[in-house]
């Protein structure tokens, strides 16, 4: 081919050809796709600044975050690439990219062609040795868990929907797909008093669109979105918002009182074109705002809702409480709500809004006995609507505790309320909720369907953010199903999703998550890097259940790097600042506080804290879920020679099932059968319980499972003399002794047994690199004896 060609991988670039082409088949890419991938070549000996490529790939330098950061995505995809891994593509943070993959460029067709066959049989042979690590893994803490975090981003923890009375929700087939419109804070030129238009008129103006058939985000999105408080005025700002909210239109508006009342002034904003202005006034903010927003709705060529009875009076009432709770006023909300003669009227809306204003501020009991009023009075069954939303608000309230069973049954009595082509963000919010009801469950298939239909309703409803939570839910789901790298596509794209729309609360979450997925695979200075990002906002927070599970992150990753005095010292003020309302953080603390213990040996504490956990474990965890603390426990009574609690913890009458299982925590289980039958000098026994376990671990494919049975099994075949088995179960976890401490210490091990100077040196070396605070065995660290090739004496496990 005539020009110039770039090779990487199987990947070969034509700049003059325009082409990218993945060994005979062609890639199609955009035209902006391509262009950013020909800078990158081009300047590969150095880091592309952001403005550089922003003037490279679009001509122009207005040009969001958001827009370039799509464009970087793309081109990662189409080279098989991607934020977290960054082979091809690397982020310099707060600067911006750089091509890291090696490139070749041949002189001639000759060589090219040679090249592209040497690269084949490279690429062939490299394939036939290297070991491939398992597709599976599972991240390292119980389901439960992650079912909680995964919940806590589907409802955002906050949002719940303030619908209006009265408010008719628009049919499926009026909606926007694809497109929403975006309505922005007012401008507000009044009285001091005059605050709550900012944000209230905005709220209601929302309200009215969507009742006209409009794709309309919730408020609380649009108010993430925004890099500051003030209304978007530049076009810089307006373009990002419109980019990271898909927005077909931005409704931009100002409210000015005069002393004959007050005039509203709206624009709908399209990306492209010429602005639609209209203006309404009235002696009344709330009458001013409605008259707007149906001169927009017409000039937009959009059929009026139909009009229903409002109270004026109530309808600012709800909107100052509303404007209120969107800046997080939570004390002058309830104020607003408690001295309102209207609601004094209807108890059911009242202790409806009163709930969710203690949702928010953390007072769960208050809010579940508030709702649980509201759904025994007759007048909530009779509005079908209404009576689904307070459901929806009780399932939030009771998972946010951890009674998954008790909010997954609210969630699907609120579904059953909600017609399928009706109420889009209601619909949306309690289908994302039961699915991770089902995950706590394990149905799987079940959720996975609920996460669909979720997000075409979140879609239709235009809530960007939401459509996102949902994304980040299905990353969670691939964590529970022990699929790490798949989480990492969906959390990774999510987590710069949220970090777009400032949505902190939901960022962290998933960066949690993103964690989990980065130990299991045993990346542990990347999953130490995600720990510093979300480390850096901490100031930020303020809620005390995230501030607490964002320590626990970081103690995580510490234990893993060997780190153990930095993570004792983070449990312990975790510990001392655990929530009372909160079973699954309380029982995860305990968890790492027992498993830190036990990596010391620290046997009391480890026993205590273990028992502690099992005692406190929440209702919705599963007994398979249980199973990795009473291995821990059982480990600390044998220690400390506690044998007859350590035999209760389990039926010591099971029989090895015949074939390997799927199922969680049976690897666990059958590891403390193992370890007992050890005890019990039981050999078959023993040789039947790890068997089984090695077998359910390999099924599964999970290296923190592998690498398990193979730290409780290899020592026990070293210490009987039955050196080619040892040898089988440690050559299992061979590869991942490069970067993981305990495989590294089961190969020195090995090879001390069987008196291989050189590889027993080497295995010193990398154990030793990898050490943190850990301590080598001192026996190990002894020149074996050449030709002796016995066994280790062996203590502990």
């Amino acid at each position: 081919m005539p020009g110039e060609v770039h090779e990487f991988g199987e990947f070969r670039f034509l700049p003059s050809a325009r082409e990218l082409w993945r060994g005979d088949r062609r890639v199609e890419l955009p035209r902006r796709t391509f262009e950013c991938i020909e800078h990158l070549i081009a300047h590969r000996d150095r880091a592309v600044g952001r403005d550089e490529l922003v003037a490279a790939v679009f001509g122009r330098t207005n040009v969001s975050d958001a827009q370039l950061g799509q464009i970087v995505l793309r081109a990662r995809r189409a080279l098989d690439d991607d934020g977290n891994v960054q082979q091809v593509i690397r982020t310099i943070p707060g600067f911006g990219y750089r091509w890291v993959a090696e490139v070749r460029t041949p002189r001639n067709s000759e060589e090219h062609s040679e090249a592209v066959a040497s690269a084949a049989t490279t690429q062939k042979q490299e394939r036939e040795i290297a070991p491939q690590p398992p597709p599976s893994t599972r991240a390292s803490r119980p389901y439960w868990a992650l079912a909680a975090l995964a919940i806590m981003l589907s409802l955002g923890v906050g949002y719940l929907v303030w619908q209006m009375r009265h408010v008719r929700t628009p049919t499926a087939a009026n909606l926007l797909p694809a497109d929403s419109v975006v309505v922005l804070p007012m401008q507000v030129e009044g009285l001091r008093e005059d605050g709550w238009i900012r944000l209230g008129a905005m709220d209601l103006i929302a309200d009215r669109l969507r009742e006209a058939g409009l794709s309309v985000p919730p408020s609380e999105n649009v108010l993430s979105l925004m890099h500051e408080p003030s209304p978007a005025n530049s076009d810089a700002e307006l373009e990002r918002i419109r980019a990271t909210a898909t927005a077909k239109l931005i409704v931009r508006g100002k409210a000015t009182r005069s002393a004959s009342g007050w005039k509203i002034d709206l624009a709908a904003l399209p990306a492209n074109g010429i602005g639609v202005p209209v203006q309404f006034s009235d002696r009344d903010a709330v009458h001013a705002a409605r008259g707007a927003s149906d001169l927009l709705l017409a000039a937009l060529g959009r059929t009026l809702p139909a009009e229903a009875e409002r109270d004026t009076a109530l309808d600012e009432t709800l909107q100052r409480a509303r404007a209120a709770m969107l800046a997080n006023e939570l004390d002058t909300a309830r104020s607003i709500l408690t001295s309102a003669p209207q609601l004094a009227q209807e108890p059911a809306q009242l202790n409806y809004r009163l709930a969710q204003v203690d949702f928010r501020a953390g007072e769960l009991d208050r809010a579940e006995s508030a709702l649980n009023e509201v759904l025994a009075q007759p007048a909530t069954a009779r509005d079908p609507h209404f009576h689904a939303q307070v459901l929806t608000a009780r399932g939030a309230t009771r998972v946010r505790r951890g009674a998954f069973a008790d909010g997954g049954r609210d969630f699907e009595a609120a579904i059953e309320l909600l017609p399928a082509n009706e109420h889009p963000l209601d619909r949306g919010l309690a289908l994302v909720g039961r699915g991770n009801s089902r995950v706590a469950e394990h149905r799987f298939g079940e959720a996975l369907a609920d996460f669909g239909a979720s997000r075409v309703a979140l879609e239709s409803a235009g809530d960007a953010l939401g459509v996102s939570r949902v994304d980040a839910n299905l990353g969670m789901l691939e964590l529970y199903r022990g699929r790490p790298a798949e989480a990492l596509g969906y959390l990774s794209g999510a987590a710069d999703r949220f970090q777009s729309f400032g949505a902190l609360h939901e960022l962290l979450l998933t960066l949690t998550g993103i964690v989990d997925a980065q130990l299991s695979l045993l990346q542990r200075d990347e999953a130490m890097a995600t720990v510093e990002r979300g480390w850096a906002l901490r100031d930020r927070i303020t809620d005390p259940d995230q501030r607490v599970d964002l320590a626990l992150n970081r103690a995580q990753a510490l234990t893993g790097l060997g780190r153990y005095r930095e993570a004792q010292t983070l449990l312990a003020q975790a510990n001392r600042n655990l929530p009372t309302h909160n079973g699954v953080l309380t029982a995860r603390a305990r968890a790492l506080s027992a498993d830190l213990a036990a990596r010391q040996e620290r046997w009391r504490d480890a026993a205590d804290v273990a028992k502690l956990a099992l005692g406190e474990w929440p209702a919705a965890g599963a007994d398979a879920d249980r199973a990795p603390l009473i291995l821990i426990r059982q480990r600390a009574l044998l220690a400390l020679g506690e044998t007859d609690e350590a035999q209760a913890l389990l039926d010591r009458s099971q029989v090895v099932p015949e074939e390997a299982s799927e199922e969680p925590g049976r690897v666990a289980e059958a590891l403390a059968m193992g370890e007992w039958a050890v005890y019990a000098h039981d050999a078959a026994g023993a040789d039947r319980w790890f068997r089984f376990a090695g077998a359910s671990a390999d099924r599964r494919g999970v290296p923190a499972e592998i690498i398990a049975v193979a730290e409780a099994y290899a020592p026990v075949l070293l210490a009987a003399n039955r050196l080619d088995q040892a040898g089988t179960v440690v050559g299992r976890v061979a590869p991942w002794a490069s970067r993981d401490f305990d495989c590294a210490l089961l190969q020195l091990r090995l090879f001390h047994a069987l008196a291989q100077r050189d590889a027993w040196f080497n295995a010193l070396r990398q154990a030793q690199a990898l050490a943190g605070e850990r301590e080598i065995p001192q026996p190990l660290l002894v020149l074996p004896e050449v030709g002796s090739a016995r066994p280790l004496e062996l203590s502990g496990n």
